[in-house]
């Protein structure tokens, strides 16, 4: 023990730096066994341990990236050492059909696990939120990816913020505390029916009633605006709903009054039933030519066969087949401004037949140059010029009717009811 002694002593720094080194070896080692434990947890049946991992760097052919700011999927997944572009471009057109790439942001997390070559994604796991995870696996015998959802359960919360306008709504929105989302949301369902630059005083008061998706104490989801009142001294009482159906996409789900009329008064009609954007207006990468070139319209995920509407009153000016559009219809509307549909399986219409807003022209298909069935839908100024689709103002039905209308008045029964829990709550506090 004496000699034990003596050698601390005489050799303590030794001491000292082996016993710190001990210390952190031992710190790291379980570190990094945790990450792994975590990784070999994480698959689709185990979606708790999804999250932890996809945020790890944990090696062994794994990778990770994220969404770059100002960057699209192919670009923010090629910016990863290792990743070629023909497998970005089969990732992202995997993805198209599932995920709408308006909706990107920057900083949404992706994983994927590369094939011991190299020449193959074999995994591939992107998770714009907490608890969505997309997740696409390499079928070595179809040659194709198969692609999976995983939805962790959230609880709903509601709340419901108010307020009075001091300066104007926008202002007063902002200090109630909203996100951006929010703000924007209920900014331009309440312009629908108020007037707010003539018709809004000092004093006006609103209601906004939130939907918030909760998970892990946080709200994880953007929050849905499933109500909106302005009562002011010169516009009266005004409110407004949201409708949705159990299809998210439908193009019938917005806010409309509460007798069903749709608050955007626009003649514009959405071209389909269902709305998902897969490839957006401006500059792009093809998806199947891989180069940089201008998408001067937007593309719309349908199957083949779905009804394709004429979007506004007019005439059809062309119709036919080209080798990169397919079969198509154009239509020229007041004000000269043309409408392009393209790609279609089918055209129901004939050159110099009139035809009104919401009517059937054709059928969607997936002919010419395409890698898949979707509409090609595109807007040209009377001066010739490509707009971006997205910007014009588009509803489903100027007024719901039959079994819509019957839903939608049960829904706003349901959105009464919430309404009052909680103001006898608040009344009760």
């Amino acid at each position: 023990m004496d000699k034990l002694i003596d050698f601390v002593f005489k050799n303590k720094y030794r001491v000292v730096f082996y016993l710190f080194l001990f210390f952190y070896l031992t710190l790291g080692i379980l570190f990094f066994a945790s990450l792994k434990f975590d990784f070999f947890r994480c698959t689709p049946k185990n979606d708790k341990n999804l999250l932890k991992a996809i945020t790890n760097n944990q090696a062994d052919l794994w990778y990770f990236g994220e969404i770059l700011p100002y960057k699209g999927f192919e670009d923010s997944i090629m910016a990863v050492d290792g990743v070629k572009l023909y497998q970005a471009l089969k990732i992202v057109n995997s993805l198209r059909n599932y995920v709408d790439f308006r909706f990107l942001k920057a900083g949404e997390k992706f994983r994927f696990k590369l094939s011991k070559d190299g020449k193959v994604v074999e995994r591939f796991i992107y998770c714009p939120n907490p608890v969505i995870f997309h997740i696409l696996e390499w079928d070595y015998k179809s040659g194709k990816y198969i692609y999976s959802k995983k939805v962790l359960p959230t609880k709903i919360r509601y709340k419901l913020i108010e307020g009075e306008l001091k300066t104007t709504l926008n202002d007063a929105l902002k200090e109630t505390g909203v996100s951006d989302n929010v703000r924007n949301t209920v900014n331009n369902v309440i312009e629908c029916f108020v007037p707010i630059r003539t018709s809004a005083r000092r004093g006006d008061k609103f209601k906004v009633l939130l939907e918030e998706r909760v998970f892990d104490g946080r709200v994880v989801l953007p929050e849905k605006v499933l109500y909106a009142c302005y009562n002011g001294k010169k516009t009266g009482r005004k409110e407004a709903f949201y409708y949705r159906e159990a299809d998210e996409k439908s193009s019938y789900n917005g806010h409309y009054s509460a007798d069903g009329k749709a608050l955007i008064a626009s003649a514009f009609r959405y071209p389909l039933r269902r709305i998902h954007v897969t490839s957006t207006f401006g500059w792009r990468r093809h998806p199947v030519t891989g180069k940089r070139s201008f998408h001067n319209g937007v593309d719309y995920r349908a199957r083949v066969g779905e009804p394709v509407f004429a979007v506004y009153n007019g005439v059809v000016i062309q119709t036919g087949y080209s080798k990169y559009n397919g079969k198509f219809i154009v239509i020229k509307h007041p004000g000269n401004i043309k409408t392009y549909y393209l790609h279609l399986s089918r055209i129901l219409v004939r050159k110099g037949l009139n035809v009104k807003a919401g009517q059937i022209i054709g059928r969607t298909g997936a002919t010419g140059r395409v890698n898949g069935p979707h509409l090609h839908f595109g807007i040209r100024d009377a001066r010739g010029k490509w707009v971006n689709p997205l910007l014009k103002r588009m509803i489903a039905t100027p007024k719901l009717k039959g079994k819509r209308l019957k839903e939608f008045k049960k829904q706003v029964e349901e959105i009464r009811k919430i309404l009052k829990s909680i103001e006898k709550e608040k009344l009760k506090g």
